[in-house]
């Protein structure tokens, strides 16, 4: 799996409580979808996807600390 694949973590499922499933790809630590966003995950159609776990758990492990990625 390179840094560039699309991974689905999790999908809209109105059959489930709280109406979201993880797909058990997404970082062990992250447990709320909306953090997900924030931290660079997106919203294809139904499905909550990243095209980089590699930075999306960097950024989910040093969140806590106020770090930030410089893009330049």
């Amino acid at each position: 799996m390179s840094s560039s694949d699309r991974i689905v973590l999790g999908r809209i499922d109105t059959a489930t409580f709280v109406g979201f499933q993880w797909t058990g790809a997404e970082p062990e630590s992250l447990n709320d979808p909306e953090e997900a966003v924030a931290l660079g995950a997106t919203w294809e159609g139904d499905e909550l996807v990243t095209y980089n776990l590699r930075e999306l758990t960097h950024a989910l492990i040093h969140e806590p600390d106020g770090y930030m990625e410089d893009p330049d």
